[in-house]
C-alpha cells in the first residue's frame, strides 16, 4: 500500500512566494523608508545610499541567469527558503554590525539570493495555477514588494525614532526567519515540465530583447520613487512622517492596483498585455512629470504626482513580469531570469546615478529628468513588444506528481 503527500494550498504557495518576494528586497524599503535615519546616524551621503540599494540589484542581476539554470532543473522549495535565510542572516549583520561595509556587504549576499527567489517565486506559484490564472498569481506575488514598501513607508519613520532603524532592520530580519521555515513547508520542489517541442521548448522568441528593454528602462525610471522620493521631501522640509504619508500612499494603492489590473488584464489574455504595460508606463511618466514639476509648486503637485507614479511603478512591476511569463510560457524560469538581468543591472545604475546627481547638482530637477526619459523608452519598448513580438501559447503539461510526493511502502 502506498500513500502519497498531499500538493500545497495554492493560497499557501501564493502567500509564501508574495511575503519572500517583498521580504528578499529589504534593502529597497529600508534605504527609501529608513534612509534619513540611517544618513544621520551614520553620516551617509546619497550617492552611498543609491549605492546600498544599487549593489542589492547589480548583485540580483548578474546571478539571475545562473539562477534560471538552476531553479528550472532543482525546483523553487530550496532556493526560496535559501534566499529567506539569507535575508535574515543579513539584515541582522546590518543590525548588529550598523555601517556602511555591513550594509554593501548585505546587499550583496541577498542580492544573490534574490535572483534565484524571483525565479524561483515564478516557477512556484505558475506550477500551482491553471494557464489562465498565471498572470494574476505572478502579480500578486510581485505585489509583496509594494506590500512591504507600504508597511515600512507607514511604521518605518516612527518605529526608527522609538527604537532606532537598527530596531526595525531586526524585526525585518525575523520575519524573514520565519518565513524561510514557512517555504520548506508550502513551496513545491517539483521541476517544470519540459514544453511540447522537447528542448527547444525552453528557447526564448525572437525579439525577446525588447521585453528586456522595456523592463530595464522601467525599473531605471521608477527605482527612485522608491529609494529617494522621501529622503527628496525631507531634504526639501518635509517631515520624514508625513514624507511616508505620500510615499505609503502611492504603495498601497499601487498594491492594490496591480493585483486587480492584472486580474482584469488576465481575462482580456495576453495578446494586449505589452500594449496595456505601455499605457501603465505612459502614466507613471506623467507623474514623475509632475513630480519633477510639483517640486517647485508645492506639496500637492507632489503628492499627486508621487502616487501617481509610484501607483504605475507597483502596476508595472506586475506587468514586467506577466509580459515576460506570456512570451515564454514555457521557460518561466529562464525567462525570468533573462528579463531579470536586465531589470536589476537597470536598478543597479539607476539609485547610484540618481543620488550621485542630487550630490553634483545639489538638487533633485536633472536626477527627476533622467528617470522621466527612461519611462519614455520604456513606453517605446513595450509598444514594439506589443506589434513585434506576440505572446506565445501555453499548452498545460501532463500532470505530475506533487513536490515531495514519496511513496510508502506498508
Amino acid at each position: 500500500m502506498s500513500e502519497t503527500r498531499a500538493a500545497p494550498p495554492r493560497a499557501a504557495v501564493l502567500t509564501v512566494s508574495t511575503l519572500a518576494m517583498g521580504l528578499g528586497a529589504a534593502p529597497m524599503p529600508i534605504v527609501g523608508y529608513l534612509g534619513a535615519a540611517m544618513r544621520a546616524d551614520l553620516g551617509l551621503t546619497g550617492a552611498q545610499l543609491g549605492l546600498v540599494v544599487g549593489v542589492f540589484y547589480g548583485a540580483t542581476g548578474v546571478t539571475s541567469l545562473l539562477g534560471s539554470r538552476v531553479v528550472d532543473r532543482l525546483g523553487a522549495r530550496w532556493w526560496v527558503a535559501g534566499d529567506q535565510a539569507l535575508t535574515a542572516a543579513g539584515l541582522a549583520a546590518v543590525a548588529a554590525v550598523g555601517s556602511l561595509t555591513a550594509l554593501l556587504v548585505s546587499s550583496v549576499v541577498t542580492g544573490c539570493g534574490y535572483a534565484f527567489v524571483n525565479a524561483g517565486t515564478s516557477v512556484a506559484v505558475t506550477t500551482v495555477s491553471r494557464p489562465d490564472q498565471a498572470a494574476t498569481a505572478v502579480a500578486v506575488k510581485t505585489a509583496g514588494i509594494p506590500a512591504l514598501l507600504t508597511v515600512v513607508a507607514l511604521a518605518g519613520p516612527p518605529a526608527a525614532e522609538a527604537v532606532g532603524w537598527r530596531g526595525v532592520v531586526l524585526v525585518m530580519a525575523g520575519l524573514a526567519a520565519v518565513n524561510a521555515v514557512l517555504a520548506l513547508l508550502c513551496i513545491p520542489s517539483r521541476r517544470p515540465t519540459p514544453g511540447p517541442t522537447g528542448d527547444r521548448g525552453s528557447a526564448l522568441p525572437r525579439g525577446f530583447v525588447w521585453v528586456v528593454l522595456a523592463a530595464t528602462c522601467f525599473v531605471v525610471g521608477t527605482n527612485p520613487l522608491s529609494a529617494f522620493l522621501v529622503v527628496s521631501l525631507v531634504d526639501g522640509g518635509i517631515s520624514p512622517v508625513t514624507a511616508g504619508l505620500v510615499s505609503a500612499a502611492g504603495t498601497g494603492t499601487g498594491t492594490v492596483a496591480m493585483v486587480l489590473v492584472a486580474h482584469r488584464s488576465e481575462r482580456r489574455g495576453p495578446r494586449t498585455r505589452a500594449g496595456t504595460a505601455a499605457l501603465v508606463c505612459l502614466v507613471g511618466l506623467c507623474g514623475t512629470l509632475l513630480l519633477w514639476a510639483g517640486t517647485h509648486l508645492g506639496l500637492a503637485a507632489v503628492a499627486v504626482g508621487a502616487v501617481a507614479g509610484l501607483l504605475c511603478a507597483m502596476v508595472g512591476a506586475g506587468f514586467a513580469h506577466a509580459v515576460t511569463v506570456d512570451r515564454a510560457p514555457h521557460a518561466v524560469g529562464r525567462a525570468t531570469a533573462v528579463m531579470s538581468c536586465g531589470y536589476y543591472l537597470g536598478a543597479l545604475v539607476s539609485p547610484l546615478a540618481f543620488g550621485a546627481l542630487a550630490d553634483l547638482t545639489g538638487g533633485y530637477d536633472l536626477p527627476w529628468a533622467v528617470t522621466a526619459g527612461a519611462m519614455a523608452l520604456s513606453v517605446t519598448a513595450y509598444a514594439v513588444v506589443q506589434r513585434r513580438v506576440p505572446p506565445a501559447v501555453a499548452v498545460r503539461p501532463p500532470a505530475v506528481e506533487p513536490a515531495g510526493a514519496r511513496p510508502t511502502q506498508r
